[in-house]
């Protein structure tokens, strides 16, 4: 039987000092770095592979590259809005690789792979710091390799629009690597700047970057070695101004939120209804990083509206016992406490009191696994009373978990494969979802599968009732599919609940393909009414003049509607036909 000091000091995990690094030690730790970045790139692009030639889906349609005329535009339409850095970096792709989705795809394996190794990175600065020198010597992999491979981060990899994430991350890590790094000295005036130039370009990739400003001082006030008051003083080059730098950001942050409709104030929920939704968000992250299984592009997680709505006070409780766990933990486990708290601090942006239209996004959760990645390292670390079991154990647990998470990981990146296989696997976990089974019509739209897409559209208008936005979606698609019968009865009935120009111009020229001239004009009349510039209607009101023989009235609609709309196809086409008028 081990004595009690001898089990004492396999407790305690003794404190190694850093040794001095020469230039050869700088070069071999670059070269180990290098290719640590090259491994951790080709197992990315192995196990997120069935991605790599996967569509555009989605708000990618909502980027600068989506626009028709992206080509011919200036630096200002592609920068000059919210996130810069992120917007260029899509530029970049658009100048190298046009509209071809595989170079988006790979740009953003590469921001991942950069991610895992400054995550591993950080970990041994965190364990250095806080004098608890690993007993098992491949735990520090797990917090990388983990961040690496989990299914939740299949998202923010596959997902092109994911890249905010990505970008954001890859800064942010950057910042608190830098900050680590001379963790024990007095942080200079050039490396102050390093760390907010790297805050800064967080931001201006995705708001969320803020949490740089919350990493650096909990960092600092969990495993400081003097006073607050002298701490501070050997920070005043990056406390003072990172101050003024977060004043200003969050100003800027809060400007943008008072003119968005996705996110702020205006976006559908009260800050309480929000927060207290949260509760309930961060424990759906927590179950799905657990046990990764029910994963989708869109929860649809309703808004609670108080503390008696579906138990929600159950979830607030469950987050005032991690905010206990987290206090608890400090003297008993403090790496545990601060990877909980990295995770929380990471996930604030969006789970807190500020409104997002969507309350859950698994894409959120990119970052915030880095804190949980500490957890597990601190968690395999305690397994062993000794080194060598702690080791044995190490070695056997942390490659079975890789390979597991890799693998789950590889069948969630099947679903990210196409716009088809997206939103099939969406609607497989919730038949209802109405967002899902309107994309999925939009996708068998492109493939001109307009019958599949009628189907879908249908199914929308029968849980939904009719309006505008489905009725059109499901006229388009009977048109599509050769049933004008049922997309011109469709939209009269449209018409008589919500009149709608464009509306009132498609049964104009659904009646005009049935000969009944009498009826395409009085529906194209009513358009004009509602729509006196609409240029369609008055193309297709000359094409049934025309039919009527009336040359002068329908040469006079022609060139209404190119006046309006100097591109309008069907006006350019039949003014050709009419006589020179002399």
């Amino acid at each position: 039987m081990a004595s009690r000091a001898s089990r004492r000091s396999a407790g305690k995990i003794r404190a190694v000092e850093p040794a001095a690094v020469s230039a050869g030690g700088a070069f071999g730790f670059l070269t180990r770095l290098g290719l640590g970045w090259l491994a951790a790139l080709a197992v990315a692009a192995l196990v997120y592979s069935p991605a790599l030639n996967g569509s555009f889906v989605f708000d990618d349609f909502h980027l600068p590259f989506s626009d028709p005329n992206a080509g011919a535009m200036t630096a200002r339409f592609w920068i000059g809005g919210v996130r810069p850095l992120l917007m260029a970096s899509y530029w970049a792709n658009y100048l190298t690789s046009g509209v071809r989705p595989f170079s988006y795809h790979v740009v953003n394996l590469v921001l991942h792979a950069t991610a895992a190794v400054l995550v591993y990175l950080i970990v041994e600065k965190v364990m250095e710091v806080s004098n608890v020198r690993t007993i098992a010597p491949w735990s520090p992999v797990i917090a990388p390799g983990v961040f690496l491979l989990h299914p939740l981060q299949t998202e923010a990899v596959d997902y092109v629009a994911g890249r905010s994430e990505l970008l954001c991350a890859v800064f942010v890590l950057t910042g608190w690597f830098l900050f680590l790094n001379r963790f024990e000295g007095k942080t200079t005036v050039f490396r102050a700047l390093a760390i907010i130039l790297c805050g800064a370009a967080a931001v201006l990739s995705k708001e969320t970057g803020v949490c740089l400003a919350g990493l650096i001082p909990a960092t600092d006030f969990y495993f400081r070695k003097e006073g607050l008051a002298a701490q501070f003083r050997k920070r005043i080059f990056l406390y003072l101004p990172g101050l003024l730098g977060l004043g200003i950001a969050a100003i800027a942050i809060l400007r943008g939120l008072a003119k968005s409709t996705t996110a702020g104030f205006a976006s559908g929920a009260t800050p309480f209804e929000y927060a207290l939704t949260q509760c309930r968000a961060i424990a759906i992250y927590l179950r799905l990083f657990l046990f990764p299984a029910g994963q989708t592009i869109d929860w649809q997680l309703p808004f609670y509206h108080s503390l008696g709505d579906s138990y929600a006070w159950i979830y607030a409780l469950g987050i005032v016992l991690l905010l206990a766990a987290i206090a608890g933990l400090f003297q008993r486990a403090r790496l545990i406490s601060f990877g909980l708290l990295v995770f929380l601090i990471a996930l604030a942006p969006t789970s807190s009191f500020i409104p997002v239209q969507d309350a859950l996004a698994e894409r959120r959760m990119y970052l915030p696994i880095a804190g949980l990645g500490i957890v597990l390292v601190a968690l395999l670390n305690l397994a062993g009373a000794e080194a060598r079991r702690a080791a044995t154990f190490a070695k056997i647990l942390t490659p079975a978990l890789l390979i597991l998470l890799a693998v789950v990981t590889y069948n969630r990146s099947l679903a990210w494969s196409s716009d088809m296989a997206l939103w099939g696997d969406t609607i497989a976990k919730n038949p209802r979802n109405v967002r899902a089974l309107s994309n999925l019509g939009g996708s068998m739209m492109l493939r001109h599968d307009c019958a599949g897409a009628a189907r879908e559209y249908k199914l929308i208008l029968d849980m939904q009732g009719l309006d505008e936005f489905n009725g059109r979606n499901l006229g388009s698609a009977y048109e599509c599919s050769q049933q004008p019968d049922l997309a011109l009865a469709l939209y009269r009935r449209l018409v008589a609940a919500h009149p709608n120009a464009d509306v009132y111009v498609r049964i104009g020229f659904l009646e005009g393909v049935r000969n009944n001239v009498d009826a395409a004009l009085g529906a194209l009349e009513k358009a004009l009414q509602l729509d006196p510039n609409n240029a369609s209607a008055y193309a297709f009101r000359g094409v049934a003049r025309f039919a009527l023989h009336d040359a002068p009235d329908a040469r006079e609609d022609f060139h209404r509607a190119l006046a309006l709309d100097p591109r309008n196809a069907v006006a350019s086409a039949w003014i050709a036909k009419l006589p020179v008028d002399r």
